[in-house]
């Protein structure tokens, strides 16, 4: 942002829209994991499913979920089951299966959901500086110890949550059905979920929004649906000054096995002073210091679909488009 007499921009990775609505989400699945932990080992299991299941749902087998919402896997139905419940590294109990549909179903209470659930495609081993491990990994379930999101969570509900900070209160203790209207205070200050971006468009304001759909961190359907309340909002209008950019495959912020390194900055500014909107945005994927792939990315609710015959790892074989309606 810049004085008033300026344009303003802002360019977001994976905003946290929502903090909230993610403390809550994290209590859920610590409290599931710790009932019934699912080994790590096991989400390898989980993402041949899954793959099996969605990786062709958008027109290319590629190794990418193009929109984990078009795939409804079901752990309960998808998933081997361990014979006569006894728990084995090749199957899933059904303690295991109910800890898993939590995390995909995410935080609810009187039947109702809070927020959402951790979308499909994550559950995949990606390079990292240490070796390759399942995206999961440290914030979903841990390596060792406690996983980040377990961490954020406790600290949240001691000193931020309510307004006297208790740093004896175990966290995992909060009851969704009753105490929610305890967080109303602290979610008016740190939340971000109004819609009515009115002056930020009439002072020309741009925003370009990204998330990677493979993030365990900050759920990405968080992003989906702030900007689909500010389309309900503005209408068409909407693309004039804010266009979000959905990445399949990638994790918070980066990694992940999809194609992580663009250059949004350039892409807001080229909106801001010559009035060129992002139609879209180019972006690759890199391993070992070569480039591998790339993709465009398309302003949301737009998918890069395949020409059918060019190379599915040249961006040169994609086109914007809308995608059909989800089964």
């Amino acid at each position: 942002s810049h004085n008033a007499e300026t344009v303003t921009l802002d360019t977001t990775s994976a905003p946290v829209l929502d903090f909230t609505g993610t403390m809550t989400t994290y209590v859920s699945m610590v409290r599931a994991l710790e009932a019934a932990p699912v080994p790590l080992e096991k989400l390898k299991i989980i993402a041949e499913r899954v793959y099996a299941k969605c990786d062709d749902a958008d027109g290319l087998t590629d190794g990418l979920i193009d929109d984990p919402r078009r795939c409804n896997f079901d752990p309960a139905k998808e998933l081997p089951v361990c014979a006569n419940d006894v728990d084995g590294k090749d199957c899933f109990t059904a303690a295991q299966i109910s800890t898993l549909g939590v995390i995909y179903r995410g935080a609810e209470a009187g039947g109702k959901l809070i927020f959402w659930g951790q979308p499909v495609g994550a559950e995949i081993e990606a390079p990292t500086q240490g070796g390759a491990a399942s995206v999961w990994a440290n914030w979903i379930i841990a390596r060792t110890g406690r996983t980040v999101s377990y961490n954020f969570a406790e600290s949240f509900f001691r000193y931020l949550a309510f307004p006297k900070p208790d740093p004896n209160y175990d966290f995992k203790s909060f009851k969704f059905e009753t105490e929610l209207p305890r967080l109303q205070a602290i979610s008016g200050i740190l939340d971000a979920k109004n819609p009515d971006l009115t002056r930020f468009k009439a002072r020309g304001g741009k925003i370009v929004m990204y998330f990677g759909w493979a993030d365990t961190a900050l759920n990405p359907l968080m992003g989906v649906n702030y900007y689909e309340k500010v389309i309900a909002r503005f209408g068409p209008s909407t693309g004039d000054f804010f266009r979000l950019f959905m990445v399949p495959g990638m994790s918070h912020c980066r990694g992940g096995v999809g194609t992580d390194q663009c250059d949004f900055l350039t892409a807001l500014i080229e909106w801001v002073e010559k009035g060129v909107a992002p139609k879209q945005i180019m972006a690759s994927q890199s391993r070992d210091g070569n480039e591998i792939r790339t993709r465009p990315l398309c302003p949301y609710p737009q998918v890069a679909k395949y020409n059918g015959n060019g190379n599915p790892d040249d961006a040169r074989s994609f086109v914007c488009e809308n995608q059909e309606k989800r089964p």
